[in-house]
């Protein structure tokens, strides 16, 4: 009797002991899981062949797998080409070592995966422990720093742009333009005659300046002559001068056209192309003759000018079409330059922007800076306007821009697109969950915002909240910026 009762009181001591072990048991199983409920990064565990034991909700949250589904599965399960085309667990059990991936998730967040083994006494795998870790903010930033380490680049090109050259505006960095410099700088230090070619607002005048600041003949007047901009009436008059009496309402002592103007220095005809046949014939007198006269004299004056001409025409077409004298192109077409259009030179967009942009900002007192996704933007659009319709963009966005660093809503091209973007009404149909509408009425939002902006920086900025936010929705939707 004696050994029954002692035999049961060793048996409940032994009951109770395992309660206790039990109860701690218990409770370090409950610590881990707040310790896992409690890391920002996600943890899934799986054991030695695989199959998930535990995982917490920030696992949950970043990779858009639940619990239920993935509790007593097989990582083999869950593999998919799309989002998990690897698992991590399963490449640490097959390598036997620590392994780090990146991943995709299905909700489409970047992640990095690393998963480390736990060995057992045997020296075999007990346990797989997975962290996820989201970066998709983290390469955000990265690429923030990237663009802005390329806008300093930028900045730092200018001053290495600049052809050599008394002036400022030469700005040089595709090989068509520093071609056409090294041209232009050969050409300057003899007066041979030099026909300029290219599309309107190319720089034509200021390729002609260029050679004029560099020739001997740079302390003696450079004179521009839009040959189109004149009334055909007029400009004779306006080129040779006139006379005494030549016309009712002439100047009593008469008056010394631009070509006695330009004495000593460089007369540059813009768009001859326009000249009417009348005048080319005289003005193919002065390059062979060095010698005008005025309208109503018979006297004529000895003129030493050095003749650069330009046209955005087709002159030998226009010779074929008996519309431009023949021997007159072949004097002016001793040495030809062809400037190409901007579209054809994307590497001086850039620089030339970031000139224009130097100079408006002084000139209008205003601290501008162009952000990388505007680079890009300028870089992209074709400019039909050449260096012209650059200029008055930039001094465009300068003037009307708002905030310091200009955006793509503030190109030109984007104010015009703004008006005629009709604000489209949110619309449910039928009636549904208050949580769906209003995922609705975001992805709506930001699909429409995304059509006129490109950046996350630009959407916060007209939708009014953080970046950082911006970047989880367009995530959530499956929506990008590029």
């Amino acid at each position: 009797m004696n050994n029954a009762a002692e035999r049961e009181s060793i048996l409940q001591d032994r009951i109770a002991e395992l309660e206790t072990e039990l109860s701690e048991t218990q409770k370090q199983i409950e610590d881990i899981h707040a310790v896992l409920e409690s890391s920002f990064d996600g943890i899934l565990i799986t054991d030695g062949q695989g199959k998930v034991l535990m995982l917490n909700k920030a696992y949950e949250r970043l990779t858009g797998l639940k619990e239920e589904e993935m509790i007593g599965t097989n990582m083999r399960d869950h593999l998919n080409p799309e989002y998990m085309p690897r698992s991590v667990a399963l490449l640490v059990l097959e390598e036997k070592k620590p392994v780090t991936i990146p991943q995709i998730t299905r909700n489409n967040r970047s992640i990095t995966v690393t998963g480390n083994p736990v060995f057992n006494e045997k020296g075999e795998i007990h346990r797989v422990i997975t962290n996820v870790r989201d970066i998709t903010e983290l390469n955000s930033l990265r690429q923030e720093l990237l663009r802005a380490q390329a806008m300093e680049k930028v900045y730092a090109q200018l001053e290495s742009a600049k052809t050599q050259g008394k002036g400022e505006d030469y700005i040089a960095v595709s090989e068509g333009m520093k071609l056409v410099f090294a041209t232009a700088n050969k050409v300057s230090s003899v007066d041979a005659t030099v026909l300029i070619l290219g599309e309107s607002g190319v720089g034509k005048e200021v390729v002609a300046g260029y050679i004029h600041e560099n020739s001997p003949r740079s302390k003696s007047p450079f004179i521009v002559v839009n040959c189109g901009a004149i009334p055909e009436q007029l400009l004779e008059s306006e080129l040779f001068g006139y006379a005494p009496g030549a016309f009712t309402g002439a100047a009593r002592n008469g008056k010394a056209g631009l070509f006695e103007t330009a004495q000593g220095g460089t007369l540059f005809l813009d768009e001859i192309g326009e000249l009417p046949l009348s005048l080319q014939v005289k003005i193919l007198r002065v390059l062979e003759a060095r010698e005008i006269m005025r309208v109503g004299s018979t006297k004529t004056t000895a003129v030493d000018v050095r003749i650069l001409a330009a046209t955005n025409r087709d002159l030998e077409q226009m010779v074929a079409n008996k519309r431009f004298r023949a021997d007159l192109f072949y004097r002016l077409n001793v040495i030809r330059i062809s400037i190409p259009p901007l579209r054809d030179r994307v590497d001086d967009i850039a620089p030339l922007s970031l000139y224009y942009l130097n100079l408006f900002n002084n000139r209008y007192h205003q601290k501008k800076r162009f952000s990388y996704e505007i680079k890009s933007e300028l870089e992209r659009y074709p400019w039909p306007g050449n260096i012209r319709e650059l200029k008055n963009a930039v001094e465009q966005m300068v003037v009307l821009g708002y905030d310091e660093f200009l955006q793509t809503g503030d190109l030109p091209w984007y104010q015009q697109q703004s008006g005629e973007i009709k604000a489209r009404p949110v619309q449910v149909s039928g009636i549904i969950p208050l949580k769906q509408a209003l995922e609705e009425t975001e992805k709506q939002l930001l699909e429409n915002t995304l059509k006129k902006y490109r950046t996350s920086r630009q959407i916060s900025r007209v939708i009014g909240i953080d970046q950082s936010t911006v970047v989880r929705k367009l995530n959530k939707y499956g929506l990008s910026t590029e």
